[in-house]
């Protein structure tokens, strides 16, 4: 009987882009272009340029391209820092079905590497859907109950298989060499989820341990060595690990009719997914009840058991603190109408007029959104005024949700806003217009040029 990791290896190595479906190879642009203006947009970030300086000391061949700043370092080095920069500030795309931020895991790696190599647009397109789909597969079947009970970290735990086998995809392994760039990944799969009770820049840096996880097992599997063949499946795979129950069937169940993909999620805030519905609720409510600030007693929010205590900081010290905080979020959404990045500074953290809203909001297990948490990121928020009246709205779907995801122009112009003051509106617009026409970009190395000061 074959297994599931083998099967899923024989699909992603077999999978040509002519299988894929118009509607899937749009949205796999929408996260390229979405990656690549994240990057471009935060490379100026503290721990990104600390990460930079670390890796840029480090030496070695000039193989692949540092975003913005021009670095020619190996392509380990340039997918640590590119994969930094696309993660610095928790406005790259999600998904509330397989969780983690797959575009700073898997885009990396394979323009790095398509840039060494000289790779078509066609061959990262297809490496970037394989990767998304195997990546989506594995924490598809850990989902929900490793975020439930907090961790461990879906990018560090599920990327590096992802990022494996989309390495496998690009460099053309076939299904036997992918299939053990799999197992290899093992090794390189877990991760603590602490930041998010207590903040701290090295979450920005969860990406890049699975893309260059991932990236390292590709390459030390094509070396000859060799992992065990059941690596998720298997008695002590990742399957009967981590998650509370043993769910082997999303790993190969409708593979090519069934795309994960669908289900990604394109952030218009930059703060944990999970707070993104909250948002748009309280701002649902202030608007239907023109509820001023000064007229708020109290602020309830509703979540499911997996969101619950995944943004719930109560007291940030940093920035990733807010970002990761329900409570500062919506003070801020109630205060100054924003929660893009000018919102989130150590500024806005020390205003006591943010405190003393955040103050107001309290966070509770909704147990009725549970059974929505699985493909969903619900939240009820409930206003109290000071005259004792209650007004509440449920979100299911925010915006930017799989179910009202951004279309290809409000990712555009996310870009653009993420782009235009580093390299310049003209730039933008040829970078915009190349990565949409990927697929016919004879060398990716000429894209990673254009994305260079």
């Amino acid at each position: 009987m074959t297994g599931e990791t083998r099967t899923l290896a024989a699909w992603a190595a077999g999978l040509t882009l002519d299988q894929v479906p118009d509607e899937m190879r749009g949205i796999a642009i929408d996260l390229l272009v979405d990656q690549i203006g994240i990057q471009i947009g935060c490379a100026h970030l503290p721990w990104a340029q600390a990460v930079r300086d670390t890796y840029r000391a480090a030496g070695g061949a000039g193989e692949a391209t540092s975003v913005v700043y021009g670095d020619k370092l190996p392509v380990l080095n340039t997918t640590f820092i590119n994969s930094v920069f696309g993660h610095s500030f928790e406005y790259d795309d999600a998904n509330p079905l397989i969780h983690g931020h797959i575009g700073g895991e898997l885009v990396p790696p394979l323009l790095a590497l398509s840039e060494r190599d000289h790779l078509s647009g066609k061959d990262f397109l297809t490496a970037l859907i394989t990767g998304y789909e195997v990546r989506g597969r594995v924490g598809w079947a850990v989902s929900p109950t490793m975020l439930e009970r907090g961790g461990p970290q879906y990018s560090t735990t599920c990327g590096p298989f992802g990022t494996a086998a989309a390495v496998s995809k690009l460099l053309n392994y076939g299904s036997d060499g992918l299939h053990n760039a799999l197992a290899v990944a093992g090794t390189f799969s877990g991760g603590l989820m602490q930041y998010d009770q207590g903040g701290g820049s090295v979450k920005r840096m969860f990406t890049a341990v699975a893309a260059i996880g991932g990236l390292q097992a590709a390459m030390l599997a094509k070396a000859g060595i060799t992992g065990p063949e059941e690596i998720l499946e298997g008695a002590r795979g990742l399957l009967k690990i981590y998650p509370d129950e043993y769910t082997p069937g999303p790993l190969t169940s409708d593979l090519g009719e069934f795309w994960t993909l669908r289900h990604v999620l394109f952030k218009p805030y930059c703060c944990c997914a999970i707070i993104h519905p909250a948002i748009d609720a309280i701002r649902n409510v202030i608007t239907k009840h023109a509820i001023t600030p000064d007229a708020i007693e109290a602020i309830e929010v509703g979540y499911p058991k997996g969101s619950h205590h995944h943004a719930a900081i109560t007291d940030p010290k940093d920035i990733l603190g807010m970002q990761f905080s329900t409570a500062f979020s919506l003070a801020s959404t109630v205060l100054t109408g924003k929660n893009t990045p000018a919102a989130y500074t150590m500024e806005a953290i020390a205003d006591p007029a943010i405190r003393a809203m955040a103050a107001r909001v309290t966070l509770t297990n909704e147990k009725e959104l549970d059974e929505l948490f699985v493909g969903h990121m619900p939240a009820r928020v409930t206003i109290t005024t000071k005259t004792g009246a209650k007004h509440d709205d449920l979100v299911i779907d925010a915006k930017g949700s799989p179910a009202k995801r951004l279309t290809s122009n409000e990712v555009d112009e996310k870009f653009r806003s993420m782009v235009v003051d580093v390299l310049g509106r003209e730039r933008a617009d040829e970078i915009i217009a190349t990565l949409r026409n990927v697929v016919n970009v004879p060398d990716m190395a000429d894209v990673a040029k254009l994305l260079v000061k």
